[in-house]
């Protein structure tokens, strides 16, 4: 790690608030507002930060999402720009510019790859510069799993980070591996993701919910996932583990997605799977919490791209058995090893879902305590926010403080 990289742990870096009755105007850039982890970690975000002190604003390069009219909804100005999947294309950087200037920020936040090289790009051409802080939610096992498109404009980021007044990493080995390639910005940080505890708690009845849903036993035992239909999330994996484990007994698998209600795009994974009518793809699905807590196991069977789980987090504070590929912050999100193994190692999870299945109901109860008493220790949402709100007022503070 870097001298200058700054680990978000158990101590903030400095308060610098400046003069307090002082708006500090935040404009958020980011890729799209479809659900997903980075959207989600932005919506949040935004739900707690303190309104008399930070003006938000969000504009996202390609489409409104579902996210976007939930913060319209909040009172946040929100600006689509409707621009192509994967691409930056100079219309939409003079798009961007053009909203830039509307919003006129004291701080520009960017999220996720693309959008923190279009911010950079756009911010240049502004009659005044306002910092930037740009946001990585990726983890770099092998840039070869990346698009060619998408592993050159990591390099771009690479190339231009000194530049850039800040760069957030949710992960400390995303923060490590990004270093690695050149990543060097005045200020690198980590603020991992936070989880609100009033909102992923266990859901009473959802157990039996769930198993009316999928018209399953009362007994059968659910082990579960969820994530888009994307090679990187390996689900895959997880369903022949499951076949595997289970030994014939009534054990399902459940994954939840974006994708998952094409019949014809997860075909393959069924007919791979060999678990037949015990394998259960759900579309994506709006009570998440509902969904974890009437899981028995749940597991993230990533292969690479994670940078901090936000699915595990969840997961952990409802109370739910976890297990994970070492992928990411998982490891030390999970704190346990033994439910841990690396990514693509189908001996390893089978391993993993046998001891579970083994467990006695008092193990598996420790199991669930345990990870919610590790969420409220290490990654609640009003402390991560916070950080970032300390980070935007140094960022101010910096640069002469807001005129």
């Amino acid at each position: 790690m870097s001298p200058w990289s700054l680990q978000l742990g158990g101590t903030h870096f400095s308060r610098l608030w400046g003069c307090q009755n002082e708006m500090i105007r935040i404009t958020h850039v980011i890729n799209n507002l479809q659900v997903g982890g980075a959207e989600l970690s932005l919506k949040r975000l935004l739900k707690g930060v303190d309104r008399g002190r930070f003006e938000s604003t969000v504009i996202s390069l390609i489409g409104d999402g579902t996210v976007a009219p939930q913060l319209r909804k909040q009172g946040f100005d929100v600006v689509a720009l409707g621009a192509a999947r994967g691409r930056i294309s100079p219309r939409t950087l003079l798009d961007l510019r053009k909203q830039l200037r509307h919003f006129g920020p004291d701080i520009i936040q960017s999220w996720m790859y693309h959008s923190n090289l279009a911010a950079d790009l756009a911010r240049g051409a502004l009659a005044v510069r306002p910092p930037l802080s740009w946001n990585i939610r990726h983890s770099l096992h092998d840039l070869r799993h990346e698009k060619w498109l998408t592993r050159q404009v990591i390099k771009s980021g690479a190339r231009r980070s000194s530049r850039i007044e800040a760069t957030v990493f949710n992960s400390s080995v995303s923060l490590g591996q990004h270093e690695g390639i050149g990543y060097r910005s005045p200020m690198n940080v980590v603020i991992p993701n936070g989880v609100d505890l009033d909102v992923f708690r266990p859901i009473p009845g959802a157990r039996e919910e769930l198993r009316r849903l999928l018209g399953v036993s009362d007994d059968a035992v659910l082990i579960g996932g969820v994530g888009r239909f994307h090679p990187m999330k390996d689900h895959g994996l997880l369903a022949r583990a499951v076949r595997l484990a289970a030994e014939g007994g009534d054990v399902h698998c459940v994954i939840a997605g974006r994708g998952y209600e094409v019949e014809q795009d997860t075909a393959e994974l069924r007919a791979r799977s060999g678990l037949g009518d015990r394998l259960h793809l759900l579309p994506e699905r709006e009570s998440i919490e509902c969904h974890y807590s009437g899981l028995d196991l749940f597991v993230v069977s990533s292969r690479w791209g994670e940078g901090f789980p936000n699915v595990l987090a969840e997961a952990m504070a409802c109370e739910v058995p976890c297990a994970s590929t070492d992928v990411g912050d998982a490891a030390r999100i999970l704190g346990d090893p033994a439910r841990i193994c690396p990514p693509g190692d189908l001996n390893g999870m089978v391993a993993i879902l046998r001891d579970f299945l083994n467990a006695t109901t008092s193990d598996k109860l420790r199991m669930g305590r345990f990870g919610r008493e590790r969420i409220e220790a290490r990654f609640l949402q009003n402390v991560v926010v916070d950080r970032y709100q300390e980070l935007w007022t140094d960022l101010v503070s910096n640069t002469g403080g807001v005129p």
